[in-house]
């Protein structure tokens, strides 16, 4: 499934542009988990499009600049673990990730990744960043 999300003003913290961009009436948080020290350096989205797959349980959000560039990625994806290994009423997830990327001025890219994984019943999970010359795919 593809949706195509237009932002018709925003505020990248140079503009007088003030208003968010929204995708179904909730703000897009499009800077989450970007470090205030890094906000300076990456461009913020003027139009995003939004992938979904429901069958696998993932989605994947691209945010383009003004030259059509892309400029922001965000990927989120479940893969569910064994049902015996769980509470009745509840999914099974045995491993949950979640990568956001932003393309800074110079050229890189900032990648913030959250991995989750309960692999024999023993859940794990951290996140770190990097820096990377290509865009996440």
């Amino acid at each position: 499934m593809f949706h195509a999300l237009y932002i018709s003003s925003y505020n990248d913290g140079r503009s007088r542009r003030a208003k968010q961009a929204t995708h179904l009436a909730h703000e897009l948080a499009w800077a989450e988990h970007l470090p205030a020290d890094w906000r300076d350096q990456v461009m913020s989205p003027l139009w995003v499009t939004v992938h979904r797959d429901r069958d696998c349980s993932s989605e994947r959000w691209v945010g383009y600049n003004e030259d059509d560039q892309p400029c922001w990625v965000r990927h989120r994806f479940v893969i569910e673990g064994r049902q015996e290994a769980c509470v009745p009423g509840e999914r099974a997830v045995g491993y949950c990730e979640d990568l956001v990327a932003w393309w800074m001025r110079d050229g890189r890219w900032l990648i913030h990744r959250t991995i989750l994984s309960q692999a024999d019943r023993r859940p794990a999970s951290y996140s770190f960043y990097a820096l990377s010359e290509r865009m996440p795919r």
